[in-house]
């Protein structure tokens, strides 16, 4: 596991300290009181969603973006957060559940949605994809991910309950006239495929009677990156989308979209990948040779992702060897994962308050909510 950095760590004793007297700030709230009995001068602030609010594979609460959101910028106690995110949450189920109700029945002044990457067969993208990456089976994953990209019924249904979330939500507003909604996408967990070429040499060129079968298998990586890639984009540009015709509306620069995948470009997971053989040599008297590659990581240095189990699918596409004969052969991937660490929900947190609304120039999502403090872009470094 990535130690976590010292961007975080300066931040974090401030933020355990505020975040300690929630409990007693925002009782009523959190108990679901309804708002107005509970928080009478406190404004309300409900993150609404999946994994990503919820914190999956964080395990540490006030790390949570919606927490470091809450203690960063908005500080309690002028404020008071309903984190209801929820592993697994869909866009219907989202609706369905009672999820959007409660978020109703808190008539928040801030609300910051994350649906979408649980949806059915989206979720791919972070399952049977990744899984198919992580065993290096890259023409798999290219398949699983063109699958999600060209199912036309997906983005449709992704679209239509996005136009029920947001309806509600414009029904909110008028009855909290300073309500502003931020939307976010979600970033790309993969390394980009122009980054993992040198890489397939480095692997691959080590393991002498190998070389030639290994430099065919991965040489599909960096396609089947681009298509996962592709598809992340056609989420986000999707969920951007949904906003189109509400932010064209009266007071639409209450409608937000944050778009954090730029932000973790530099910071996807980490794939470290080292593969081990020996083969035996019937044309040198039956000598066996031992060829094993360096560790090579394939992703970032900097990870922002939770790192996940090792992958050991044995790798039976390094037969046959040449010359000789391969009798034993195995791999390991470490530190692949795709939901954020600390540093990664801290940059999500950042990336909402410094979100830029549709009014003309530059015009943050702060601003909107009455913080004068100076725009910047200097934040997720």
């Amino acid at each position: 596991m990535r130690t976590v950095s010292t961007r975080h760590t300066r931040r974090y004793a401030a933020r355990a300290a505020m975040l300690a007297i929630l409990p007693l700030v925002c009782a009523g709230v959190l108990s679901g009181t309804p708002a107005a009995e509970a928080a009478a001068g406190c404004r309300i602030y409900v993150a609404s969603g999946d994994d990503y609010p919820a914190g999956n594979a964080l395990n540490d609460n006030p790390s949570r973006f919606p927490e470091q959101l809450l203690a960063d910028h908005l500080v309690a106690p002028g404020w008071c957060l309903y984190n209801q995110g929820k592993n697994g949450t869909t866009s219907s189920g989202y609706l369905s559940g009672g999820l959007a109700a409660s978020a109703y029945n808190m008539r928040p002044d801030l609300h910051t949605i994350t649906l979408g990457e649980q949806n059915s067969t989206i979720v791919n993208l972070i399952k049977s994809c990744f899984d198919k990456v992580k065993d290096h089976d890259f023409l798999g994953a290219l398949t699983c991910a063109q699958t999600v990209q060209s199912n036309t019924t997906l983005w449709t249904s992704l679209t239509n309950n996005y136009t029920t979330i947001l309806s509600q939500d414009k029904i909110m507003a008028s009855q909290r006239p300073g309500l502003v909604v931020a939307v976010t996408g979600y970033p790309n967990p993969y390394p980009r495929a122009a980054d993992v070429v040198d890489e397939i040499a480095q692997l691959c060129v080590p393991l002498i009677d190998t070389a030639l079968t290994c430099t065919v298998r991965w040489a599909q990586l960096p396609a089947a990156l681009a298509a996962i890639d592709s598809a992340f984009t056609k989420l986000n540009s999707t969920i951007k989308a949904a906003l189109g015709p509400f932010q064209a509306g009266p007071n639409g620069w209450r409608y937000v979209f944050v778009d954090i995948n730029p932000k973790f470009e530099d910071h996807c997971m980490t794939m470290k990948v080292a593969i081990k053989t020996k083969v035996e040599h019937p044309e040198e008297s039956g000598a066996v040779h031992q060829h094993d590659s360096p560790e090579v990581n394939f992703g970032c240095s900097e990870s922002w992702f939770v790192e996940g189990s090792d992958g050991t699918a044995k790798p039976n596409y390094l037969l046959p060897a040449t010359p000789g004969v391969l009798i034993e052969w195995s791999q390991t991937t470490k530190g692949m994962g795709v939901y954020p660490d600390a540093d990664g929900h801290q940059c999500i947190a950042d990336a909402i308050w410094e979100a830029d609304t549709i009014d003309p120039g530059t015009t943050p999502l702060k601003w909107k909510l009455g913080y004068g403090e100076a725009s910047t872009t200097d934040y997720c470094q």
